[in-house]
C-alpha cells in the first residue's frame, strides 16, 4: 500500500498566499504526485491559525526511504534549500501515514476542489473490524469522489483518518448526507471510542 507525507505550515500574517505559492513550487520541484490545500474550517478555528498542508504521494515503503535519504544527505541540503518556507511562517512540521484503503480508480476529469478528513478515534481491539468496515463503505458509496482511510505512524495506535476529496461543496454535502444516512452508521459507531473530528480545506494545486 501506497504511504504519504503531509507538511504542515502555519503563515505568519501577511505571508499566506507566498507560503501556498513556495509549497506548490517545492511539491513540483520534487515530482510525484501530490496536493496543495489550505485549511478553511480546522476542527478548533477560534484559536487555530490557517495552515497551509502539502501532501506527496508515495509509491511503496522504498519511495519512503528514498525521499527520506533526499531530504536528509547532504547535511539536509534539500531542506535547507526550503529554508525561505520556513521563514515566512510560524509553524513547521511533518506527518508520514499509511495507506490502508482508496478508491480503486479517479473518475475521469475529476477536479478537486476540497478535502475533507475525518480523525476516527477507536476503541481498543475494533481497529482491524473499523478498516475493513471503511474500506467497504468507501468503495460502495455511489458518490462522484476519492477516498482514502489511513493511519498515522504518529499518536494513538488506534487513531484512524478517512479522507474524501470533491469538486464541489455541494458534493461534498450530498457526500455527507449518504454517509450519515447510511445504515452502517450504527455499527460504525459502536467502535467509536470519543467523537469524531473533522477539518476542511480548500485544495490550490494537485497532480492526482
Amino acid at each position: 500500500m501506497p504511504y504519504f507525507l503531509n507538511t504542515f505550515r502555519t503563515p505568519k500574517l501577511g505571508k499566506e498566499a507566498e507560503v501556498v505559492r513556495a509549497v506548490r513550487g517545492s511539491l513540483e520541484a520534487i515530482g510525484g504526485r501530490g496536493m496543495v490545500n489550505v485549511s478553511m474550517s480546522s476542527p478548533n478555528a477560534p484559536t487555530t491559525d490557517m495552515r497551509v498542508v502539502g501532501t506527496l504521494v508515495l509509491d511503496d515503503e522504498s519511495a519512503v526511504d528514498e525521499l527520506l535519504d533526499l531530504l536528509f544527505e547532504n547535511d539536509m541540503e534539500a531542506v535547507s534549500s526550503r529554508s525561505n518556507i520556513s521563514e515566512m511562517c510560524s509553524h513547521e512540521n511533518w506527518s508520514l501515514s499509511k495507506v490502508i484503503a482508496r478508491s480503486s480508480e479517479i473518475p475521469e476529469g475529476f477536479a478537486p476542489k476540497y478535502i475533507n478528513r475525518h480523525f476516527v478515534p477507536l476503541k481498543r481491539g475494533k481497529l482491524s473490524d473499523a478498516l475493513d468496515l471503511l474500506s467497504e463503505w468507501g468503495e460502495s458509496i455511489d458518490h462522484r469522489y476519492v477516498y482514502n482511510v489511513s493511519v498515522p505512524l504518529g499518536g494513538p495506535v488506534s487513531m484512524v483518518r478517512v479522507t474524501h476529496i470533491l469538486e464541489s461543496f455541494a458534493s461534498m454535502q450530498e457526500l455527507n448526507e449518504k454517509v450519515f444516512s447510511d445504515p452502517r452508521q450504527d455499527k460504525f459507531q459502536e467502535m467509536l471510542s470519543g467523537s469524531v473530528v473533522r477539518a476542511l480545506g480548500r485544495v490550490t494545486y494537485s497532480t492526482m
